[in-house]
């Protein structure tokens, strides 16, 4: 098996990486958290519980398919013995970036020293007036994305369990601007700007 897993939180973005020359695993995690309940503890039972019901009467997803999609790929998070690294690959929208927040506290519950974190954010590109999508990238490009990763270190982590924390209790006096050098684009997604 591949040393690295790389996660997306689109379809699309996912199939541009699919056809470009980065290696390694590969993981869809296209969770609609920016809407309906959530719990502190991420991916715990009561939270798919709460979240079947929300898109079972809000969207009439049954149960099975709402599993295949959405929960049976996270549920490969739990045990990450086979790689090295695990690689974000996340946009600047409010989806992207409270996926971030939501993976980031579930591998501060789970972290291991064996296993390097990395982020590649798509955003401001030079020469482009507005903020990029991956989507905005070709295959042929995404290698060049790759070599801009950065690192997550375990309190990049804890301080993304914070945030999580915090926008899952709503809390709006929370600060999302502490690690704006990592997550430059995180206050501004979950204002909702």
């Amino acid at each position: 098996m591949s040393k690295t897993l790389h996660i997306f939180s689109t379809k699309e973005s996912l199939t541009i990486f699919n056809n470009s020359t980065i290696e390694g695993d590969t993981l869809l995690f296209n969770e609609k958290l920016t809407e309906g309940p959530l719990v502190k503890d991420v991916f715990s039972d009561s939270f798919w519980s709460k979240r079947y019901s929300y898109f079972e009467n809000t969207y009439q997803t049954s149960r099975v398919n709402y599993f295949d999609t959405t929960i049976k790929p996270i549920l490969q998070l739990e045990d990450l013995s086979d790689y090295k690294e695990v690689v974000l690959w996340l946009d600047y929208t409010k989806f992207s970036q409270v996926n971030l927040i939501a993976l980031g506290s579930f591998f501060t519950q789970h972290f291991s020293k064996t296993i390097q974190y990395f982020l590649v954010c798509s955003g401001i590109h030079k020469g482009k007036t507005e903020l990029q999508g991956l989507t905005n990238y070709t295959s042929s490009e995404f290698p060049i994305l790759y070599n801009y990763k950065v690192k997550i270190t375990l309190p990049n982590l804890e301080y993304l369990q914070n945030c999580w924390e915090a926008y899952a209790a709503k809390d709006n006096n929370f600060k999302y601007n502490e690690f704006t050098n990592k997550f430059r684009y995180l206050q501004d997604a979950i204002a909702g700007e």
